[in-house]
């Protein structure tokens, strides 16, 4: 099973540094700061609880991926397992969360940016570097990769000589008391912390390019998944250990101000470049997977056909990438702040997480030879455990960041009625054209 014209040729560091590259964006280099404000010192409980649905959206991903080879694997299983309408509104979901993405984390490099060349323009430096990276993945995606692998290189030297260097150097006087507002508002700041988490299930979403995808998508992701929760904890302990949590909240680059308190002029400029890299590598990796999202739907002809074409030299989906880069740059034109930015895309996620769950748990009975034959296999427990608690941890955290910001969760919800106002005008379409949507969103199997 394969996607007739994509070539597999991401192989196994390749997929772990693209995917440490999309979910270590600029917002583990921003957020600190505006966590800390709202939590205290021991802001980095936020992370671990956030880490629990991250893990089980891994071995999640896992399963599908390595079952299902072809691009937007999410998808198809949930069309396939779920249903046709559920598998659309998972990757219109996604696409909320992948865009809102975007603008964040090119905010995020205009912020650092502007710690080395005060007075540029925030918004121009953030649409500037969208539609960069949108050129970048108009070339062949051995060359996208290759450059994702070498700027993720990057900032992690800088990220963890940060962490390191600021654990040991960390100020005990100002990590006490750990929570000086209760522990109540760490559930609330596990939202926009989940951010920082988001997106270890698009990996799958990548199957279709991914040599041997049913032995190399679940070791990228468990190599991940250790890469990212060791640099955010190490990151959550520096930044309050070194600066003062009370001022955090106003800080635009904590990490920067943080790694002036104990390194060297030109190594703390390091750590600065580490974030304008990692900002770089998550929208380079949400234009590339994005991309292939919108190539997929586009093959079932839910989306215009034009999305589904490609390259004939260089194997890409070119129109796609220029739709996906028109999106960020429109995401980062309309505004909004850090933290509606972050809810609005951990809501679109968590859906399709969920949505993803559910798939799990019903792959067995609606895609049997595809379960049987896939060489990372969940049994029974083991799919309730990770399918059933991705399910209810994703509703867990729907509902609780939807009392995290009244704005982000109305605009969430709106997009949602587009989606299904456009899925019912689609299939009334196709229907005059002799065409059944379902049969077409039950994927490419």
């Amino acid at each position: 099973m394969a996607d007739q014209g994509v070539e597999r040729s991401i192989g196994l560091a390749g997929a772990t540094f693209t995917l440490v590259g999309y979910v270590i964006g600029a917002s583990v280099f921003i957020l600190p700061g505006q966590l800390a404000g709202q939590v205290g010192p021991g802001f980095f409980a936020a992370y671990l609880l956030a880490a629990v649905p991250a893990l089980l959206s891994c071995v999640v991903a896992a399963q599908l991926g390595s079952a299902l080879h072809v691009s937007g694997a999410i998808y198809v299983g949930v069309s396939r397992s779920v249903s046709p309408f559920w598998g659309f509104m998972a990757l219109w979901a996604v696409q909320l969360a992948e865009v809102i993405g975007t603008a964040f984390v090119a905010y995020g490099f205009a912020d650092y940016l502007a710690w080395f060349i005060p007075g540029l323009p925030r918004t121009g430096v953030a649409l500037g570097v969208a539609l960069l990276f949108g050129l970048v993945n108009l070339a062949n995606v051995k060359f996208t990769v290759l450059v994702q692998s070498l700027m993720t290189i990057g900032f992690l030297g800088g990220l963890f000589l940060f962490g390191v260097g600021g654990a040991l150097h960390l100020r005990p006087e100002l990590m006490t008391p750990l929570f000086p507002k209760g522990v109540g508002v760490v559930a609330l700041a596990a939202i926009p912390a989940y951010f920082s988490f988001s997106g270890f299930m698009v990996l799958a979403e990548l199957a279709g390019e991914i040599r041997d995808p049913g032995r190399t998508i679940p070791r990228a992701l468990g190599l991940s998944f250790g890469i990212v929760l060791t640099a955010y904890l190490l990151v959550a302990v520096a930044v309050p250990g070194l600066l003062p949590w009370t001022s955090l909240g106003g800080v635009a680059a904590p990490v920067a101000s943080a790694a002036q308190t104990f390194l060297p002029g030109w190594l703390a400029r390091f750590v600065s470049i580490g974030a304008l890299l990692a900002a770089t590598t998550s929208i380079n990796g949400i234009l590339l997977v994005q991309s292939r999202e919108l190539y997929a739907i586009a093959k079932d002809r839910v989306f215009p056909a034009v999305l589904g074409r490609l390259s004939p030299r260089s194997g890409v989906p070119v129109t796609a990438v220029v739709v996906a880069s028109v999106l960020a740059a429109g995401a980062v034109l309309l505004g909004g702040s850090i933290l509606e930015y972050a809810t609005m895309s951990v809501l679109g996620a968590m859906l399709m997480q969920g949505l993803a769950g559910i798939a799990v748990l019903r792959m067995p009975a609606t895609l049997p030879e595809r379960f049987a034959a896939s060489r990372f296999q969940l049994g029974p427990v083991a799919r309730w455990l990770f399918g059933g608690g991705l399910v209810v941890a994703s509703l867990i955290f729907i509902v609780i960041g939807a009392s995290f910001s009244i704005r982000a969760t109305l605009f969430f919800s709106l997009f949602l009625v587009i989606g299904v106002a456009y899925y019912y005008w689609r299939r009334a379409a196709l229907r005059a054209q002799g065409l059944v949507l379902e049969d077409a969103l039950r994927g490419r199997l």
